[in-house]
């Protein structure tokens, strides 16, 4: 299911909007740029999609995937935020607008994350915001070239986001708009 419209985000800095082929080109550009493929090296090296569109408007994109809910209640959640964006707050209002949605709206007990074992940022970005890292799988994603990297899996339960997660990255979303107005 692809979502319907836009979904704005706690703060309003962000609205998670359905794919669209006017954000492909930016799109391809997130998926091309070295940080993003320093941890996802499986991504093809060149997207071809021309004349790229204004990317400051263009942050990253985030989605759920993989819903489960014939034998269970999860889905997969993915978030790429442009490393021009790192460490402004975007990708925690993105995590938790689409929690939200996962926990709130779809009503899923359960949402999963995927990321390399040597992308220590994401997997403390996971971490502090209440992920529970659930263990490591071995040799799952292709390294062309190399041969196959580690994935730690990470998951938040519907009880965690009510009882501490939403809490949690409430708070940092609060926090960064108050630095961000020079409070």
């Amino acid at each position: 299911m692809i979502l319907d419209g836009a979904i704005t985000s706690r703060s309003g800095r962000i609205a998670l909007v359905p794919p669209s082929e006017t954000n492909d080109a930016a799109t391809a550009a997130l998926r091309e740029h070295s940080e993003t493929r320093r941890y996802l090296r499986y991504f093809p090296e060149h997207v071809s999609v021309d004349d790229a569109p204004d990317v400051r408007t263009f942050v990253g994109t985030t989605g759920i995937f993989h819903v489960e809910t014939e034998y269970g209640s999860s889905c997969e959640v993915g978030i790429l935020i442009s490393p021009e964006y790192f460490r402004g707050g975007l990708a925690t209002d993105a995590l938790y607008t689409v929690l939200a949605y996962v926990f709130e709206e779809r009503k899923l007990n359960r949402a999963e994350f995927n990321t390399g074992v040597d992308n220590l940022g994401m997997r403390r970005w996971l971490e502090k915001a209440g992920a529970t890292l659930e263990g490591t799988q071995r040799q799952k994603w292709l390294d062309p070239g190399v041969g196959y990297t580690d994935v730690c899996k990470y998951s938040i339960l519907h009880e965690e986001w009510i009882a501490t997660v939403k809490g949690r990255l409430e708070a940092r979303i609060d926090r960064s708009l108050q630095s961000s107005d020079g409070v």
